[in-house]
Protein backbone atom coordinates (compact mmCIF):
# COMPACT_ATOMS: atom_id res chain seq x y z
CA UNK A 1 0.00 0.00 0.00
CA UNK A 2 0.83 3.90 -0.44
CA UNK A 3 -0.55 6.70 1.14
CA UNK A 4 -1.71 9.20 -1.78
CA UNK A 5 -0.80 13.38 -1.09
CA UNK A 6 -4.73 13.57 0.74
CA UNK A 7 -4.10 10.45 3.02
CA UNK A 8 -0.72 12.05 3.85
CA UNK A 9 -2.45 15.75 4.53
CA UNK A 10 -4.70 14.17 6.79
CA UNK A 11 -2.01 12.50 8.81
CA UNK A 12 -0.25 15.96 8.41
CA UNK A 13 -2.97 17.65 10.13
CA UNK A 14 -4.15 15.58 13.01
CA UNK A 15 -3.63 17.48 15.98
CA UNK A 16 -1.08 14.55 18.16
CA UNK A 17 -0.22 17.00 20.92
CA UNK A 18 -1.72 15.33 23.51
CA UNK A 19 0.04 11.85 22.74
CA UNK A 20 3.84 12.89 22.17
CA UNK A 21 4.51 9.16 21.59
CA UNK A 22 1.95 9.25 17.94
CA UNK A 23 3.29 12.64 17.28
CA UNK A 24 7.29 11.62 17.20
CA UNK A 25 6.16 8.87 15.38
CA UNK A 26 4.05 10.39 12.90
CA UNK A 27 6.86 13.49 12.03
CA UNK A 28 9.47 10.95 11.36
CA UNK A 29 7.39 8.73 9.16
CA UNK A 30 6.25 12.22 7.11
CA UNK A 31 10.33 12.89 7.15
CA UNK A 32 9.95 9.35 4.89
CA UNK A 33 7.04 10.01 2.97
CA UNK A 34 8.37 13.10 1.96
CA UNK A 35 12.15 11.93 0.99
CA UNK A 36 11.28 8.72 -0.87
CA UNK A 37 14.53 7.21 1.42
CA UNK A 38 14.61 4.18 3.41
CA UNK A 39 13.87 4.06 7.16
CA UNK A 40 17.52 3.27 7.52
CA UNK A 41 18.17 6.51 5.93
CA UNK A 42 14.85 8.67 7.05
CA UNK A 43 15.24 8.25 10.10
CA UNK A 44 19.01 9.29 10.74
CA UNK A 45 18.27 12.96 8.53
CA UNK A 46 20.17 15.65 10.72
CA UNK A 47 21.26 18.69 8.68
CA UNK A 48 19.16 21.04 6.07
CA UNK A 49 21.42 21.99 3.49
CA UNK A 50 21.29 25.02 0.99
CA UNK A 51 22.30 25.05 -2.66
CA UNK A 52 24.00 27.94 -4.03
CA UNK A 53 20.40 29.29 -5.60
CA UNK A 54 19.01 29.02 -2.49
CA UNK A 55 16.83 25.56 -2.59
CA UNK A 56 16.75 23.78 0.34
CA UNK A 57 17.86 20.37 0.40
CA UNK A 58 18.67 17.22 2.33
CA UNK A 59 22.38 15.79 1.50
CA UNK A 60 22.84 12.29 2.82
CA UNK A 61 24.95 8.85 1.93
CA UNK A 62 22.45 6.06 1.97
CA UNK A 63 23.29 3.27 4.17
CA UNK A 64 22.98 0.49 1.76
CA UNK A 65 24.46 1.53 -1.36
CA UNK A 66 26.22 4.37 -0.34
CA UNK A 67 25.43 6.62 -2.92
CA UNK A 68 25.18 10.10 -1.90
CA UNK A 69 21.92 11.89 -2.44
CA UNK A 70 20.42 15.72 -2.72
CA UNK A 71 16.58 15.71 -2.13
CA UNK A 72 14.84 19.05 -2.61
CA UNK A 73 12.89 19.59 0.27
CA UNK A 74 9.25 20.93 -0.18
CA UNK A 75 7.28 23.04 2.03
CA UNK A 76 5.50 20.58 4.03
CA UNK A 77 9.03 18.63 4.94
CA UNK A 78 10.87 21.82 5.92
CA UNK A 79 8.05 22.68 8.48
CA UNK A 80 8.08 19.18 10.05
CA UNK A 81 12.38 19.45 10.45
CA UNK A 82 12.32 23.45 11.18
CA UNK A 83 10.05 21.52 14.49
CA UNK A 84 13.24 19.74 15.52
CA UNK A 85 16.10 22.36 14.57
CA UNK A 86 18.15 22.22 17.47
CA UNK A 87 20.55 24.84 15.94
CA UNK A 88 21.12 26.59 12.58
CA UNK A 89 19.86 24.42 10.00
CA UNK A 90 21.05 21.42 12.63
CA UNK A 91 18.52 18.92 13.13
CA UNK A 92 17.91 16.25 16.03
CA UNK A 93 14.48 13.97 14.54
CA UNK A 94 13.07 11.87 18.08
CA UNK A 95 15.09 8.63 17.95
CA UNK A 96 12.35 6.17 17.51
CA UNK A 97 13.25 2.19 16.24
CA UNK A 98 11.34 1.04 13.41
CA UNK A 99 9.12 -1.49 15.04
CA UNK A 100 7.87 0.92 17.39
CA UNK A 101 7.45 3.14 14.77
CA UNK A 102 5.77 0.73 12.72
CA UNK A 103 3.21 0.20 15.65
CA UNK A 104 2.49 3.76 16.31
CA UNK A 105 2.37 5.03 12.62
CA UNK A 106 -0.73 2.43 12.43
CA UNK A 107 -2.12 3.88 15.40
CA UNK A 108 -1.87 7.64 13.72
CA UNK A 109 -3.12 6.11 10.66
CA UNK A 110 -6.04 5.16 12.50
CA UNK A 111 -6.85 8.67 14.02
CA UNK A 112 -6.56 10.02 10.43
CA UNK A 113 -9.17 7.62 9.43
CA UNK A 114 -7.69 6.00 7.26
CA UNK A 115 -9.61 2.64 6.60
CA UNK A 116 -10.33 2.05 3.46
CA UNK A 117 -10.28 -1.53 3.28
CA UNK A 118 -7.84 -3.22 1.18
CA UNK A 119 -7.97 -6.41 -0.43
CA UNK A 120 -4.64 -8.55 0.16
CA UNK A 121 -4.08 -11.94 -1.69
CA UNK A 122 -2.85 -14.82 -0.05
CA UNK A 123 -2.47 -18.75 -0.51
CA UNK A 124 -3.45 -20.77 2.17
CA UNK A 125 -2.98 -24.22 1.93
CA UNK A 126 -2.92 -24.21 -1.76
CA UNK A 127 -6.13 -22.09 -1.86
CA UNK A 128 -6.47 -18.30 -2.32
CA UNK A 129 -7.69 -16.44 -0.10
CA UNK A 130 -8.42 -12.50 -0.33
CA UNK A 131 -9.23 -11.19 3.14
CA UNK A 132 -10.02 -7.47 3.49
CA UNK A 133 -7.64 -5.44 6.03
CA UNK A 134 -8.32 -1.41 7.10
CA UNK A 135 -5.65 0.33 5.26
CA UNK A 136 -4.33 1.79 8.58
CA UNK A 137 -3.51 -1.29 9.96
CA UNK A 138 -0.93 -2.26 6.69
CA UNK A 139 1.31 0.54 6.87
CA UNK A 140 4.66 0.57 8.07
CA UNK A 141 8.16 2.13 7.66
CA UNK A 142 8.70 1.43 4.42
CA UNK A 143 4.61 2.37 3.22
CA UNK A 144 6.67 6.04 3.96
CA UNK A 145 9.13 5.03 0.99
CA UNK A 146 6.54 3.94 -1.34
CA UNK A 147 4.31 6.48 -0.93
CA UNK A 148 7.49 8.96 -1.47
CA UNK A 149 7.94 7.61 -5.00
CA UNK A 150 4.38 6.70 -5.89
CA UNK A 151 3.66 10.29 -4.96
CA UNK A 152 6.16 11.47 -7.22
CA UNK A 153 5.34 9.53 -9.98
CA UNK A 154 1.76 10.50 -10.18
CA UNK A 155 2.93 14.18 -9.71
CA UNK A 156 4.71 13.58 -13.42
CA UNK A 157 8.04 13.42 -12.25
CA UNK A 158 10.86 11.27 -14.34
CA UNK A 159 10.64 7.58 -13.03
CA UNK A 160 15.08 7.99 -13.78
CA UNK A 161 14.58 10.97 -11.15
CA UNK A 162 12.55 9.32 -8.97
CA UNK A 163 14.67 6.35 -8.91
CA UNK A 164 18.21 8.83 -8.47
CA UNK A 165 16.58 10.43 -4.85
CA UNK A 166 14.96 6.93 -3.67
CA UNK A 167 17.97 4.80 -4.46
CA UNK A 168 16.22 2.35 -6.43
CA UNK A 169 18.04 0.54 -9.63
CA UNK A 170 15.23 -0.86 -11.40
CA UNK A 171 11.75 0.73 -12.17
CA UNK A 172 10.45 -2.52 -11.41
Amino acid sequence: VYLNETELKKILDLNLSENPELNDARDVFLVGCYTAQRFSDYSRIDRISELDDGTKVIKLTQKKTGTPETIPIRPELLAILKKYEISNNEIKLPKISEQHLNRQIKKVAAKAEINDPIEVKKTKGGLVIRPSFAKSSLITSHTARRSGCSNLFNAGVASQYIMRISGHKTER
